[in-house]
């Protein structure tokens, strides 16, 4: 069979799979364009809400900024109708907690979405992923190693924050939660010990601290309470085709690379909170393995294993964990096979970078081509929970049933401790 025919047959096989996905629900770009313009236009008639929730979506100098108000903007302009900054309105949870929950055509973010939650609002996310932690003073030499190292102790807490679920849910007494409207309150309790803990999302937590005390680091970590990932809520009146027109606007921002190879979604994360790390969930030595599976099912019929790939099969992306996924290149940098986003599939990424600006993916090929197998470390989104993460990638070199060279990869996000 000629090289021709034989790409001719691959490139079909990907179409077919790209169509079967987009069939069952993921929109293309043109779409999302041409989506039901009363959806569209029903944007204009929400009112939406936030918090001072540093550095997710808070005010300074004036401006309503952070994370989840970028990508708002980035959201509701591809679907057509951009909402403003300037038409959100800052208020404390707790007010747009009751507005989202009694009020008609509203939207609050960022919330998180809990069992307890689930049948109160419509959804739309995720936006990103925090770490609700448990801080205190560092001369109070508190040492929690879990749950039962809690009892005795007062835990602050924003008034309708989830963190009062959560610590309710590992055995913390309700009479030990101490519930306050704004953050500067607790943080007063905290300095002069009339609470010993503070509940609170990591990131947000140290830039309130710093705006308290002058230092990032005033407080320190303790416990790692819970990592969730946050939505906008839509009250239960609006229309499920707006949300799904959201939704769809939304995944759009997050899975379609520029001509730099990097997506909407990951230069605002990147602005606005940096890189996280992600809690380890799978060993390295599985990355490996299924690295060496693919390969050999490549090395046996190659376009078969690239439409399977394609297809997001369970021997191709973990089902216990998605973020172990397997990734195929060429020589020349053209992504092959994808089991977690289809969208990449045919898209050369020569000279590519992550959004540090590290052309990782030439590295790969590269080191494929010279070493046959190794590691590269860059910067990448996790199927599994939002935001940018660091990553390690096992990359090894196969030869295809065609007879063409192919880089077959897997991943591994990085763990953080507390």
């Amino acid at each position: 069979m000629s090289t021709s025919l034989r790409y001719t047959y691959l490139f079909l096989s990907i179409v077919l799979t790209g169509a079967l996905i987009i069939a069952s629900g993921c929109l293309s770009e043109r779409e999302i364009e041409s989506a039901d313009m009363d959806s569209v236009s029903e944007l204009a008639s929400l009112t939406y809400y936030t918090e001072q929730l540093p550095p997710y979506n808070y005010q300074e100098n004036g401006t309503i900024q952070g994370i989840s108000v970028d990508l708002l903007e980035a959201i509701t302009d591809k679907m057509g109708n951009k909402v403003y900054r300037e038409e959100i309105n800052l208020v404390s949870w707790t007010e747009g907690y009751q507005a989202a929950l009694t009020r008609n055509n509203t939207v609050l973010f960022s919330m998180a979405r809990t069992p307890d939650r689930e049948e109160l609002f419509k959804w739309a996310g995720p936006i990103y992923t925090n770490r609700k932690v448990l801080f205190a003073r560092p001369d109070r030499g508190i040492t929690i190693e879990g749950p039962e190292d809690l009892n005795g102790y007062l835990i602050g807490v924003i008034t309708d924050d989830i963190a009062i679920q959560y610590l309710l849910d590992i055995g913390v007494d309700q009479s030990q939660i101490v519930t306050e409207n704004n953050v500067s309150t607790l943080i007063a309790l905290l300095d002069n010990s009339e609470i010993d803990l503070w509940a609170y999302p990591e990131n947000s937590g140290r830039y309130f601290a710093e705006q308290a005390t002058g230092n990032y680091n005033s407080y320190m970590v303790v416990y790692q309470l819970h990592t969730q990932d946050t939505y906008y809520a839509f009250s239960k009146d609006v229309p499920d085709s707006v949300v799904q027109s959201f939704q769809q606007a939304l995944d759009a921002v997050r899975d379609q690379k520029d001509e730099h190879g990097i997506s909407d979604y990951e230069q605002i994360v990147y602005q606005n909170i940096g890189v996280s790390c992600a809690r380890q969930t799978f060993m390295d030595e599985a990355v490996i393995a299924l690295v060496d599976t693919t390969a050999t099912a490549i090395e046996k019929n190659a376009t078969d294993t690239f439409q399977r790939i394609n297809a997001g099969e369970a021997s191709y992306r973990d089902l216990e964990n998605p973020a172990l996924y397997t990734f195929v290149y060429d020589v020349n940098v053209t992504m092959v096979a994808h089991a977690d986003n289809i969208l990449l599939v045919g898209t050369n990424f020569k000279g590519k970078t992550d959004v540090t600006g590290k052309p990782f993916r030439d590295e790969i090929v590269s080191g494929a081509l010279k070493n046959g197998t190794g590691w590269v470390e860059y910067v990448y989104t996790n199927p599994v929970h939002a935001n940018l993460y660091y990553k390690t990638t096992y990359y090894r070199l196969a030869r295809g049933s065609d007879g063409n060279s192919y880089i077959v990869c897997s991943g591994n996000f990085k763990s953080c401790d507390i």
